[in-house]
């Protein structure tokens, strides 16, 4: 197995989950790459043709597993492996898509796809034409999935589970869906599964256009980071209690040694973190 890590924020957290969880990789056999500050679908594209190829070379691998940035769109993803260096090189030469998977969360999912807000209405938007929302982004991810993962079912209700299921079900017939907790999945649910199918893919409305006009999604959508750093330590209570109430235009947050990082939707001014 190999394993690139994406993470548009300077600090790839998930990256060192990944090497320093209790899954970590065996580095005689497996191998992990990480790839952050950027979406691997526009500002890191010839990075990652550049990277696969190497990993190709080694000959030593069955498969790749490229988990990209939370805010990317997978087709853009996707048409990565028709695009050519000026090499005339493409990934397409040296690799074939199996499956695109979808992780859902779905608690989070149930709040933010029954918002209406728009981007104008958070400051965001890239034009006065622009009209789409974050839900234009959780659609497009669910919709070009092949496999989708609806993770902490735990979480939520059989109710609410029952609506989640019936809303991926209208957006995306065709595509498997596994109910999870923490995303633990049998592997042969996401790999070697062939279910993606680049006939299929490239009939879809919008095929192609990233390789044309790359517009970021932290654009595209108007979601931005920042990382927090001190050197002085939060006093615990209090930082408890910050983490445990809503922070308005925090979409999510993570966290590293000494390093927070927060990905937000809107300018929401001063956390107030004491």
């Amino acid at each position: 197995m190999a394993v690139i890590v994406n993470d548009m924020s300077e600090v790839n957290i998930d990256g060192d989950l990944v090497r320093n969880g209790d899954a970590s990789l065996s580095h005689t056999e497996e191998q992990m790459i990480e790839m952050s500050n950027g979406c691997i679908c526009c500002t890191l594209r010839e990075d990652l043709l550049h990277e696969v190829s190497k990993l190709a070379s080694q000959k030593r691998f069955d498969h790749l597993v490229i988990e990209s940035t939370g805010v990317s769109e997978p087709m853009p993803v996707a048409e990565t492996f028709t695009f050519e260096d000026e090499d005339g090189s493409s990934l397409g030469d040296i690799a074939v898509i199996d499956t695109m998977v979808t992780v859902v969360d779905a608690p989070n999912f149930l709040r933010d796809y029954s918002t209406t807000e728009q981007l104008t209405d958070r400051g965001q938007a890239v034009g006065e034409e622009d009209e789409r929302t974050i839900v234009d982004l959780l659609s497009d991810q669910i919709d070009f999935a092949d496999v989708i993962l609806v993770n902490k079912t735990d979480l939520v209700s059989p109710e609410e589970l029952h609506k989640v299921h019936g809303m991926i079900g209208a957006l995306n017939p065709q595509a498997a869906i596994h109910d999870t907790v923490n995303s633990e999945v049998p592997l042969t649910n996401v790999l070697g599964t062939k279910r993606y199918d680049p006939d299929r893919a490239s009939k879809r409305e919008g095929w192609l256009d990233s390789l044309v006009e790359q517009t970021p999604e932290t654009e595209e959508y108007g979601i931005g980071n920042f990382i927090y750093e001190r050197r002085i330590p939060f006093h615990p209570q209090r930082f408890y209690d910050c983490l445990r109430q809503e922070w308005p235009g925090v979409i999510r947050s993570k966290r590293a040694l000494r390093q927070v990082c927060w990905m937000v939707s809107t300018d929401f001014g001063r956390l107030g973190v004491p």
